[in-house]
């Protein structure tokens, strides 16, 4: 292992993150709150920690390998989540577990809270839980890669340790001018979404707000009520319109801006994405006017708002808790598809949930016909054996995590269908779940012991497992292991 490599990585990454925080440093010097000396003090942090970084770390090129940019990537997911818990425990707006958990939980689109009215903190800290959920929805290293134009072309081993989805979707061919383009689309998705909220009726502050944890698909709330707090059918619609279109590949985005719409008739994902919140829509709108738990109007409403939340931010317009079971199991399953490959949403992702039904499909057609050859495709092309592969193998180690998650959770004293919901709710970021953490609950009752295992199921499931898992064995930081 280069450690002089990693160090002088995670020093200018600290920076970053440093810059983050003049934001709500200068938000809070003009609101002139409480929170100025915390924001201060946790940029003194990032100075400090990036200066040591500078000091012993070396880059040149060739130094860094899959290794290094995967230890870098681990590294500076757990490194941000403890600058970011700065701002509430050194404010003493959090203890420390519970402000790791807040700050794990933005940085990841968790969206989970342990604040149970976060409209009493300073405006400068309910920005800074909200720019968490920005930032981390793209992801810490592309923001390090456009910002820092010196980190080089070394770099592309802690992209495709961050990014996200079972195939490489590379929209160019130099990765420095690939982030620029993301950032670019992210930036202008949120400023539309920001807009598009004030229209409907959101006041400038908490507009930019929902929109960064819109896009970002995290789902924190300036309010605790969430979406929910405004009762009007126009931010709902706007809400929901945003929340699909982060669910959507920024990879695709560019490919509609170079070769028009048409791209979007030929990818599959997009159209499955589409269908799922269709059918989704539909059956939680039946279900709910079925039982007469809304009249069909509000049904719709109701059903179309939490179809698209649940699946990647996790904003709540209604107490969906108090829905028939039959529509709770729906949403647990929305919860782990997800959005697309590519887009700042987690979970098991459209993608592996079209191949997975494809492989099976294949198989039985395969059972019938012993002597036939067939093969998988997406978007027209036969998709490798290897990539059919790596999303069974994606699939088991997601619902394997689930079901440990739940155990150790129920350890306890957690109910287990509580548990699961949580779980589920962790792994694929999503926010609230159901029973204990219900929309309109937060996972403040819980022990440090809970949390923490929280923590660490958010973390894995953001960056897909590998990551983080490769890095607990030990041959991996040995100094002459051949990579």
């Amino acid at each position: 292992m280069e450690w002089r490599v990693v160090f002088y990585f995670l020093g200018r990454i600290a920076w970053v993150c440093g810059i983050a925080l003049l934001i709500p440093f200068f938000t809070s010097a003009a609101y002139a709150d409480e929170a100025t000396f915390s924001f201060g003090l946790s940029i003194f942090c990032c100075i400090l920690i990036g200066g040591a970084g500078w000091k012993v770390g070396y880059m040149e090129e060739g130094l860094m390998t899959v290794r290094e940019g995967i230890a870098v990537t681990g590294l500076a997911w757990i490194m941000t989540a403890f600058l970011g818990m700065l701002p509430y425990t050194l404010g003493e707006h959090l203890s420390f577990v519970d402000g790791l958990f807040e700050s794990v939980s933005g940085f990841t689109g968790f969206g989970a809270t342990v604040l149970p009215a976060p409209e009493l903190l300073p405006e400068s800290v309910l920005l800074w839980r909200s720019l968490t959920q920005w930032l981390g929805g793209l992801g810490i290293v592309v923001f390090f890669i456009t910002l820092l134009p010196k980190a080089g072309q070394n770099v592309v081993h802690m992209y495709e340790a961050e990014s996200v989805g079972p195939t490489e979707d590379r929209m160019l061919p130099r990765l420095k001018e690939m982030t620029e383009a993301l950032v670019v689309i992210y930036i202008a998705l949120t400023v539309m979404a920001a807009m598009l909220f004030a229209i409907c009726g959101m006041h400038a502050f908490d507009a930019v707000n929902h929109a960064m944890t819109t896009i970002g698909t995290g789902g924190f709330s300036t309010h605790s009520d969430s979406i929910a707090y405004y009762d009007s059918i126009a931010i709902e619609a706007a809400v929901t319109f945003c929340i699909l279109v982060a669910g959507v590949s920024f990879a695709l985005y560019y490919r509609v801006y170079i070769r028009g719409w048409k791209v979007l008739k030929e990818n599959t994902e997009f159209k499955a994405y589409l269908l799922i919140f269709a059918i989704g829509t539909m059956l939680l709108w039946l279900v709910l006017w079925w039982d007469g738990i809304y009249g069909p109007t509000e049904s719709l409403r109701y059903a179309a708002f939490q179809t698209a939340a649940i699946s990647t931010t996790g904003f709540a317009s209604a107490d969906y808790d108090r829905w028939p079971t039959f529509a709770k199991c729906l949403l647990l399953f929305l919860m782990m598809v997800g959005g697309c490959a590519g887009s700042t949403a987690a979970g098991l992702k459209v993608t592996r949930a079209v191949l997975l039904l494809r492989m099976a499909a294949a198989h039985i057609w395969q059972r019938m016909h012993p002597r036939m050859v067939v093969s998988v495709r997406m978007n027209g092309e036969v998709v490798s054996p290897g990539v059919l592969l790596r999303v069974g193998l994606f699939f088991f180690v997601y619902l394997f995590f689930i079901v440990a998650a739940s155990a150790l959770i129920m350890l306890d004293g957690v109910p287990m269908f509580d548990a699961i919901g949580m779980s589920v709710s962790a792994v694929s970021t999503v926010g609230p779940a159901f029973g204990l953490v219900g929309p309109t609950e937060t996972y403040a009752p819980f022990s440090p012991f809970v949390k923490t295992v929280l923590c660490c199921i958010t973390l894995l499931g953001r960056l897909e497992f590998f990551t983080l898992l490769v890095m607990l064995r030990p041959d991996f930081w040995r100094e002459h292991k051949g990579w």
